[in-house]
């Protein structure tokens, strides 16, 4: 599955595998069925090229064929075919004719008479069945019966099957000649007993607010047999295995499979009694201060239409720079503050000096990410989250690290650092910044459709604000798989009784398209629809609807 984390990024070209295939051909197409008459085989590639390695079968019987050639003394067709590796060539036949016409004293040609079973090994338990073959000159017969050696009973039909375990032998009988003789070996049928289901729930305890739900797990001899199974609800059958309710009380839940019943576990719905909506922003941030909003240049005619990752990360930056010395700390000798200087051409300075750092010191002509950008600026690295550099987006072309000189002791008292908060929602190998996605949390990669993919987007958006802030991931586009930018979110409302997100407060370099622009912050409303439908956010701005691909959590600063 294509992760959907680039902001403006290149699709990788996909090649297919180029499947090799090979030419089996013969210096004649017939030979005399007298043991001496040969025919050659020769097997080339693709280029016409010789493949003295390949091997050659028998085509009805799969059997390797010695070398390269084939003789005999029965008439026939006879088929081969040639392999290589995972090669296989096409099917030729060669036509074995009989020797004279008997006329001059030739002996007419024997038969090549192969009596077998398959499979020769079958369970005693009346169902499962041998199937008998005769084959005459490679060909199969119809006109043969077949007998138990045992008793020299004849079978009805060419199948076996029997409930008593043991070694079976049988013949068959063609032409009034005896055939070569086969064994099936019936195995005992054990039958074990099935083994018990249980019932486990993701949690116990959810609000009666019609959208949170516990989701159910049926397991047996540690195997995973939910679909399998039957959930029941307070003695009502479940439809699938994840349940919510809008009525507050006690429910037990068990699990039926077959015959088998399972453990009851017992889920509490709590009542909801806050109706009311909460607005939160991030630490220091209001409605009218605090925030920034870095804008591109006319319509990205400053060589910076690919860099709204950049703009995101200078907001968040800056943000965090302003946390830390409200905290009493000193912003390192060389960190890049405050509002830009510099003008490009008949383009006024960036609202933020940072953006000057990124526009002039990386590669701006291709998308990048915020998670590589961020650790960059502080400590030199790329490696924010699972993004790695590569040849489809951005890379810095100066070296950064302008906190590196204090920042082993300023990450331990990140929101998200070694000692200070538990961050178990986004633990990940590099704790200050990351990227969540759609595909593999909420979206196409899970279960969860309309407000249940809503409710999770809402809670890692709210844990996010609970340890700094975050940037987004948007799509232009209803079907979220291109026209990707990055937007900075600063604070959000959210409705108590459901948890669901009502609206969130952005910033996006991109809402104006023509100079001079001005800061602003963006309120949009929160909605989602039915099934498989994406978070859409939707406001009055230049895109008017925008839609989640994938959150980029940041985090906060708090000395002790």
């Amino acid at each position: 599955m294509v992760a959907l984390v680039g902001i403006v990024a290149c699709d990788p070209t996909v090649i297919d595998p180029v499947i090799q295939t090979i030419k089996l051909s013969a210096d004649k197409a017939e030979i005399v069925a007298d043991g001496a008459d040969v025919v050659t085989f020769a097997v080339e590639d693709n280029n016409g090229d010789a493949m003295e390695n390949a091997t050659i079968y028998f085509a009805e019987t799969h059997e390797a064929l010695e070398g390269n050639t084939f003789k005999t003394k029965y008439a026939g067709e006879y088929s081969f075919y040639a392999k290589y590796g995972n090669a296989k060539s096409q099917t030729l036949t060669i036509l074995a004719k009989e020797k004279g016409n008997n006329n001059g004293g030739d002996e007419p040609a024997q038969k090549e008479v192969v009596f077998s079973v398959s499979p020769a090994s079958i369970k005693a338990d009346g169902v499962e069945k041998a199937t008998f073959s005769l084959k005459v000159n490679g060909k199969e017969a119809g006109n043969y019966e077949i007998y138990n050696a045992a008793d020299d009973s004849k079978l009805a039909g060419k199948e076996f099957t029997t409930t008593e375990a043991g070694v079976y032998t049988f013949y068959a009988m063609y032409e009034g000649a005896q055939t070569n003789s086969v064994e099936v070996t019936a195995r005992m049928n054990i039958v074990e007993e099935e083994k018990p289901i249980t019932l486990a729930a993701s949690g116990t305890t959810i609000k009666a607010n019609g959208v949170e739900s516990v989701k159910f797990t049926v397991s047996q001899d540690g195997a995973d047999v939910t679909n399998a199974s039957t959930i029941y609800v307070n003695g009502a059958k479940l439809n699938g295995n994840k349940f919510s309710t809008t009525s507050a009380g006690t429910y037990t839940a068990y699990a039926e499979k077959g015959s088998m019943k399972s453990n009851e576990v017992t889920i509490t719905a709590e009542a909801v009694t806050d109706t009311g909506k909460t607005i939160v922003f991030a630490d220091g941030v209001t409605i009218s201060s605090g925030w920034y909003d870095v804008n591109k240049k006319g319509a990205g005619d400053n060589g910076d239409i690919n860099m709204c990752w950049a703009a995101a990360a200078s907001n968040m930056i800056q943000w965090f720079q302003d946390r830390y010395v409200a905290q009493g700390g000193t912003l390192p000798a060389g960190a890049i503050d405050g509002p830009g200087t510099k003008y490009y051409g008949n383009f006024a300075p960036y609202e933020l000096a940072l953006m000057e750092l990124y526009h002039d010191g990386w590669n701006n002509n291709k998308g990048g990410h915020v998670e590589q950008a961020i650790p960059w600026y502080f400590e030199n690295k790329l490696n924010g989250g699972e993004y790695a550099s590569s040849g489809s987006q951005a890379v810095p072309l100066v070296d950064g690290g302008y906190w590196k000189s204090i920042w082993s002791d300023v990450e331990k008292y990140m929101y998200c650092g070694y000692d200070y908060f538990s961050y178990d929602t986004f633990a990940t190998a590099y704790t200050y910044t990351v990227c969540y996605n759609n595909y593999y949390l909420w979206g196409q990669g899970s279960d969860l459709k309309g407000q249940e993919r809503l409710k999770y987007v809402s809670d890692l958006i709210v844990t996010a604000f609970e340890h700094g802030m975050a940037s987004l991931t948007v799509s232009l586009s209803a079907d979220i798989m291109s026209l990707h930018h990055a937007v900075t979110i600063w604070g959000y409302e959210i409705d108590n009784a459901t948890g669901l997100l009502t609206r969130v407060w952005l910033t996006d370099s991109d809402d104006f398209d023509k100079e001079p622009k001005t800061q602003l912050l963006n309120e949009y409303s929160v909605s989602i629809g039915d099934g498989n439908s994406h978070p859409k956010f939707s406001g009055s701005t230049r895109y008017g609807a925008i839609y989640l691909v994938s959150v980029h959590p940041f985090s906060g600063y708090q000395k002790k």
